[in-house]
């Protein structure tokens, strides 16, 4: 919509007037009419066009909203995904709730839904497509957006209708999974295989949080790693174990070459006998 706006002299307004001399030896000077000043003249100025049209975002949204709520639940958001050709477990559909800064997973809620759109500039399936590319490249070339996403991630996990404050581990590991489908930290499946086998009553935050930074922090091997610095127990835990399951291999690695070289002796010597 384009709207106007007028801007008006602010000073006081003065009637110019001429002076008038008579002489006997000359004609009275012809009056001059004043010129306008140009701060009398109204000026319309249009407005920017608007980048979206909020009727576009309201029709799509209603054709994806359940029945029951004010909000796109699970049927709705899984069309939704399909008319977007995504699957729902993508990485780009966490990097849209991001930026929908959608409150749990599986719902967008009308609020977030239209101003995830307008922060976006969208209105339709094809601009939010034509997006992809551009939200993948923010947060896998910007470090602390992506920092951004990785922490939204924990709490997009929640179940806040059960008033959940950790991650059980069943959603945990996906999560982390996806989180890192772009940049894969080497110790991952590692750290995977060791909560398979541990007991967890769930993944606190901070425990989420601090993963992120041992990721970046520590080397592969956990050569620099320090247990009486601040990490997590549940960190201490994981690298006393992957330090022994090493030491397990090396002396593995050990008892086989050593296997082997009895074989070979042996071999040796009934080949020298037989001669």
């Amino acid at each position: 919509m384009v709207t106007t706006r007028t801007f008006n002299n602010s000073y006081p307004q003065h009637a110019p007037s001429i002076m008038h001399e008579s002489f006997k030896s000359k004609p009275a000077e012809k009056s001059v009419p004043a010129k306008t000043s140009s701060n009398d003249i109204p000026r319309t100025f249009p407005l920017p066009k608007q980048e979206v049209d909020e009727s576009k975002i309201a029709s799509l949204f209603g054709k994806y909203k359940d029945d029951t709520e004010d909000a796109i639940l699970a049927d709705g958001m899984e069309k939704f995904c399909q008319d977007l050709g995504v699957d729902p477990t993508e990485f780009i559909v966490l990097v849209l709730a991001w930026k929908f800064n959608a409150s749990q997973m599986c719902r967008f809620t009308r609020t977030e839904f239209f101003e995830g759109c307008k922060a976006l500039k969208v209105d339709t399936i094809r601009n939010l497509q034509n997006k992809f590319p551009e939200l993948e490249a923010e947060v896998t070339n910007d470090v602390e957006k992506f920092k951004d996403l990785y922490r939204f991630t924990f709490k997009f996990g929640l179940d806040v209708d059960e008033g959940q404050r950790a991650l059980p581990k069943n959603i945990a590991l996906p999560l982390w999974k996806l989180v890192f489908s772009r940049n894969v930290p080497a110790v991952l499946d590692r750290w995977f295989a060791y909560l398979e086998n541990r007991q967890l009553r769930g993944i606190s935050r901070d425990t989420w949080y601090m993963f992120l930074n041992f990721t970046e922090a520590i080397e592969p091997d956990f050569e620099n790693y320090d247990d009486s610095e601040a990490w997590p127990s549940l960190f201490d835990d994981f690298v006393e174990s992957e330090r022994e399951l090493v030491k397990q291999l090396l002396k593995d690695d050990a008892a086989a070459i050593h296997e082997e070289k009895q074989e070979n002796g042996i071999i040796k010597e009934e080949s020298s006998y037989s001669l």
